[in-house]
Protein backbone atom coordinates (compact mmCIF):
# COMPACT_ATOMS: atom_id res chain seq x y z
CA UNK A 1 0.00 0.00 0.00
CA UNK A 2 2.81 2.47 0.52
CA UNK A 3 3.61 2.39 -3.41
CA UNK A 4 0.59 3.05 -3.93
CA UNK A 5 0.01 5.74 -1.42
CA UNK A 6 3.69 7.32 -3.39
CA UNK A 7 2.53 6.93 -6.91
CA UNK A 8 -0.76 8.27 -5.72
CA UNK A 9 0.79 11.58 -4.08
CA UNK A 10 3.00 11.92 -7.36
CA UNK A 11 0.10 11.89 -9.58
CA UNK A 12 -2.00 14.38 -7.40
CA UNK A 13 1.58 16.55 -7.37
CA UNK A 14 1.51 16.41 -11.04
CA UNK A 15 -1.83 17.22 -11.93
CA UNK A 16 -0.97 20.32 -9.05
CA UNK A 17 2.01 21.58 -11.14
CA UNK A 18 0.69 21.30 -14.79
CA UNK A 19 -2.27 23.14 -13.13
CA UNK A 20 -0.05 26.16 -12.27
CA UNK A 21 1.86 25.86 -15.04
CA UNK A 22 -0.93 26.37 -17.39
CA UNK A 23 -2.12 29.43 -14.93
CA UNK A 24 1.06 31.01 -14.87
CA UNK A 25 0.73 30.57 -18.79
CA UNK A 26 -2.59 31.93 -18.69
CA UNK A 27 -2.05 35.06 -16.84
CA UNK A 28 0.32 36.44 -19.57
CA UNK A 29 -2.91 36.91 -21.92
CA UNK A 30 -4.92 37.82 -18.82
CA UNK A 31 -2.85 40.97 -18.25
CA UNK A 32 -4.02 43.74 -20.67
CA UNK A 33 -1.77 46.18 -19.62
CA UNK A 34 1.02 43.66 -20.39
CA UNK A 35 -0.27 42.54 -23.71
CA UNK A 36 -1.28 46.33 -25.21
CA UNK A 37 2.77 47.67 -24.26
CA UNK A 38 3.75 44.12 -26.30
CA UNK A 39 1.62 45.18 -29.30
CA UNK A 40 2.51 48.37 -29.17
CA UNK A 41 6.17 47.39 -30.26
CA UNK A 42 5.05 45.83 -33.17
CA UNK A 43 0.77 46.57 -33.67
CA UNK A 44 1.66 44.48 -36.48
CA UNK A 45 2.58 41.13 -34.71
CA UNK A 46 -0.09 38.92 -32.77
CA UNK A 47 1.33 37.82 -29.39
CA UNK A 48 0.64 34.35 -28.21
CA UNK A 49 2.13 32.08 -25.79
CA UNK A 50 2.66 28.44 -27.29
CA UNK A 51 3.54 25.17 -25.52
CA UNK A 52 5.71 23.50 -28.01
CA UNK A 53 6.31 19.37 -28.20
CA UNK A 54 9.84 18.17 -29.20
CA UNK A 55 8.25 15.80 -31.76
CA UNK A 56 4.22 15.62 -33.12
CA UNK A 57 2.50 12.46 -31.70
CA UNK A 58 -0.81 12.70 -32.69
CA UNK A 59 -2.78 10.12 -34.47
CA UNK A 60 1.01 7.93 -34.05
CA UNK A 61 1.70 4.77 -33.18
CA UNK A 62 5.37 4.32 -31.29
CA UNK A 63 6.82 0.73 -30.33
CA UNK A 64 8.77 0.36 -27.17
CA UNK A 65 10.62 -3.08 -26.13
CA UNK A 66 12.11 -3.05 -22.21
CA UNK A 67 13.56 -4.43 -20.07
CA UNK A 68 12.01 -5.14 -16.10
CA UNK A 69 12.80 -5.68 -12.73
CA UNK A 70 10.70 -7.08 -10.04
CA UNK A 71 10.67 -6.26 -6.09
CA UNK A 72 9.23 -7.91 -3.24
CA UNK A 73 6.84 -10.31 -4.77
CA UNK A 74 7.56 -14.40 -3.55
CA UNK A 75 10.66 -13.71 -0.97
CA UNK A 76 12.11 -17.06 -2.69
CA UNK A 77 11.64 -16.02 -6.06
CA UNK A 78 13.72 -12.88 -8.10
CA UNK A 79 12.11 -11.72 -11.47
CA UNK A 80 13.17 -9.87 -14.46
CA UNK A 81 11.31 -9.29 -17.75
CA UNK A 82 11.95 -8.49 -21.21
CA UNK A 83 8.69 -7.52 -22.68
CA UNK A 84 6.87 -4.80 -25.42
CA UNK A 85 5.12 -1.83 -25.10
CA UNK A 86 2.38 -0.45 -28.32
CA UNK A 87 0.97 3.16 -27.76
CA UNK A 88 -1.53 4.92 -29.57
CA UNK A 89 -1.18 8.43 -29.39
CA UNK A 90 -4.42 10.23 -29.57
CA UNK A 91 -3.35 13.49 -28.61
CA UNK A 92 0.21 15.01 -27.35
CA UNK A 93 -1.45 14.52 -23.65
CA UNK A 94 -3.12 10.83 -24.01
CA UNK A 95 -2.12 8.05 -25.48
CA UNK A 96 -3.49 4.37 -25.00
CA UNK A 97 -1.66 0.97 -25.14
CA UNK A 98 -0.70 -2.54 -24.76
CA UNK A 99 1.84 -3.91 -22.59
CA UNK A 100 3.21 -7.91 -22.70
CA UNK A 101 5.84 -8.93 -20.23
CA UNK A 102 7.61 -12.62 -20.68
CA UNK A 103 9.24 -13.59 -17.25
CA UNK A 104 12.86 -15.33 -16.38
CA UNK A 105 13.08 -16.32 -12.98
CA UNK A 106 15.61 -17.51 -10.14
CA UNK A 107 15.47 -18.63 -6.76
CA UNK A 108 16.92 -15.96 -4.09
CA UNK A 109 19.44 -16.47 -1.55
CA UNK A 110 16.63 -17.66 0.46
CA UNK A 111 15.03 -19.99 -1.73
CA UNK A 112 18.47 -21.91 -2.45
CA UNK A 113 18.74 -22.61 0.87
CA UNK A 114 14.97 -23.16 1.85
CA UNK A 115 15.21 -26.28 -1.51
CA UNK A 116 18.97 -27.27 -0.38
CA UNK A 117 17.47 -28.11 3.68
CA UNK A 118 14.00 -29.80 2.19
CA UNK A 119 16.50 -31.91 -0.10
CA UNK A 120 18.72 -32.95 2.83
CA UNK A 121 16.11 -33.52 4.67
CA UNK A 122 14.56 -36.05 2.19
CA UNK A 123 17.89 -37.75 1.71
CA UNK A 124 17.65 -38.43 5.37
CA UNK A 125 14.27 -39.16 6.13
CA UNK A 126 12.52 -40.36 2.30
CA UNK A 127 9.46 -42.17 3.65
CA UNK A 128 8.53 -39.31 6.91
CA UNK A 129 10.70 -35.53 6.07
CA UNK A 130 10.01 -33.70 8.91
CA UNK A 131 10.94 -30.18 5.86
CA UNK A 132 8.88 -29.61 3.10
CA UNK A 133 9.56 -28.09 -0.63
CA UNK A 134 8.72 -24.71 0.21
CA UNK A 135 6.00 -23.37 -2.74
CA UNK A 136 7.07 -21.22 -4.86
CA UNK A 137 4.73 -19.32 -6.99
CA UNK A 138 6.26 -16.94 -9.84
CA UNK A 139 5.27 -15.16 -12.82
CA UNK A 140 5.41 -16.63 -15.94
CA UNK A 141 3.99 -13.59 -18.06
CA UNK A 142 1.48 -10.44 -18.32
CA UNK A 143 -0.40 -8.35 -20.40
CA UNK A 144 -1.97 -5.26 -19.56
CA UNK A 145 -3.73 -2.10 -21.05
CA UNK A 146 -2.47 0.57 -20.60
CA UNK A 147 -3.78 4.10 -20.62
CA UNK A 148 -1.20 7.14 -20.17
CA UNK A 149 -0.85 10.47 -19.46
CA UNK A 150 2.08 13.41 -20.54
CA UNK A 151 1.33 16.20 -18.53
CA UNK A 152 4.48 18.29 -18.24
CA UNK A 153 7.37 18.61 -20.98
CA UNK A 154 10.55 20.24 -20.78
CA UNK A 155 14.61 20.72 -21.65
CA UNK A 156 17.14 20.22 -20.15
CA UNK A 157 20.46 22.59 -21.40
CA UNK A 158 24.27 21.21 -21.17
CA UNK A 159 25.82 23.85 -22.78
CA UNK A 160 27.97 23.38 -25.58
CA UNK A 161 26.90 19.43 -25.78
CA UNK A 162 23.18 20.59 -26.84
CA UNK A 163 19.74 20.36 -25.37
CA UNK A 164 17.99 17.05 -24.02
CA UNK A 165 14.22 17.40 -24.27
CA UNK A 166 12.32 15.30 -21.70
CA UNK A 167 8.42 14.74 -21.04
CA UNK A 168 6.90 12.87 -17.99
CA UNK A 169 3.84 10.57 -17.64
CA UNK A 170 1.76 8.67 -15.48
CA UNK A 171 0.71 5.41 -16.52
CA UNK A 172 -2.25 2.91 -15.16
CA UNK A 173 -3.38 -0.53 -16.22
CA UNK A 174 -4.91 -3.58 -16.12
CA UNK A 175 -5.07 -6.76 -16.97
CA UNK A 176 -3.80 -10.79 -16.25
CA UNK A 177 -0.74 -12.73 -14.69
CA UNK A 178 0.35 -15.87 -16.39
CA UNK A 179 1.85 -17.24 -12.84
CA UNK A 180 3.51 -20.82 -12.19
CA UNK A 181 0.08 -22.37 -10.81
CA UNK A 182 -2.79 -20.47 -12.78
CA UNK A 183 -3.56 -16.92 -13.50
CA UNK A 184 -4.96 -13.61 -11.83
CA UNK A 185 -5.99 -10.35 -12.78
CA UNK A 186 -3.25 -7.13 -12.04
CA UNK A 187 -3.85 -3.81 -11.77
CA UNK A 188 -0.77 -1.36 -11.97
CA UNK A 189 -0.19 2.41 -11.54
CA UNK A 190 3.24 4.10 -12.28
CA UNK A 191 4.87 6.63 -13.13
CA UNK A 192 7.81 7.33 -16.21
CA UNK A 193 10.04 9.70 -17.50
CA UNK A 194 10.99 9.93 -21.58
CA UNK A 195 13.94 11.70 -23.03
CA UNK A 196 14.51 11.80 -26.87
CA UNK A 197 17.42 10.81 -28.29
CA UNK A 198 16.03 12.58 -31.86
CA UNK A 199 12.30 13.09 -32.95
CA UNK A 200 11.48 9.38 -33.40
CA UNK A 201 13.53 7.56 -30.63
CA UNK A 202 13.16 8.60 -26.85
CA UNK A 203 14.27 6.59 -24.01
CA UNK A 204 12.04 5.88 -20.83
CA UNK A 205 12.39 5.02 -17.31
CA UNK A 206 9.22 3.40 -15.39
CA UNK A 207 8.56 2.61 -11.86
CA UNK A 208 5.16 1.01 -11.65
CA UNK A 209 3.23 -1.05 -8.39
CA UNK A 210 1.85 -3.77 -9.49
CA UNK A 211 -0.74 -5.60 -7.51
CA UNK A 212 -2.63 -9.49 -8.17
CA UNK A 213 -3.33 -12.26 -6.07
CA UNK A 214 -1.36 -15.47 -5.71
CA UNK A 215 -3.12 -18.65 -4.17
CA UNK A 216 -1.21 -20.81 -2.13
CA UNK A 217 -1.81 -24.35 -0.44
CA UNK A 218 -3.30 -22.98 2.89
CA UNK A 219 -3.96 -18.46 1.55
CA UNK A 220 -4.55 -16.44 -1.09
CA UNK A 221 -1.64 -13.65 -0.67
CA UNK A 222 -2.69 -10.19 -1.98
CA UNK A 223 1.25 -9.61 -4.07
CA UNK A 224 1.80 -5.91 -4.00
CA UNK A 225 5.08 -5.42 -6.41
CA UNK A 226 7.40 -2.88 -7.34
CA UNK A 227 8.78 -2.65 -11.18
CA UNK A 228 11.35 -0.71 -12.96
CA UNK A 229 11.96 -0.96 -16.20
CA UNK A 230 14.00 0.98 -18.78
CA UNK A 231 12.33 0.70 -22.25
CA UNK A 232 13.07 2.56 -26.17
CA UNK A 233 10.63 4.03 -28.12
CA UNK A 234 10.38 3.90 -31.57
CA UNK A 235 7.58 6.88 -33.18
CA UNK A 236 5.88 5.12 -36.68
Amino acid sequence: MKSLSFIFALFVSSMAFAQSVEQEVDSFGGNEALYLKAKALNPEVENEVVQNRFTPRTNRFEVAPEFSGVFNGDSYNRTTNAGLNVHYHINPSWSVGVKYNYSFNSLTPEGKSAVDKASQNAAQNPKEPSYLFPQVIYPKSETLGLVNWYPIVGKLSFGKYGVAHFDTYLTAGYGQMELSNGTSPAATLGIGFGFWVNSNLTTRLEYRAQQYKAEYYNKTENMLTNVASVQMGWML
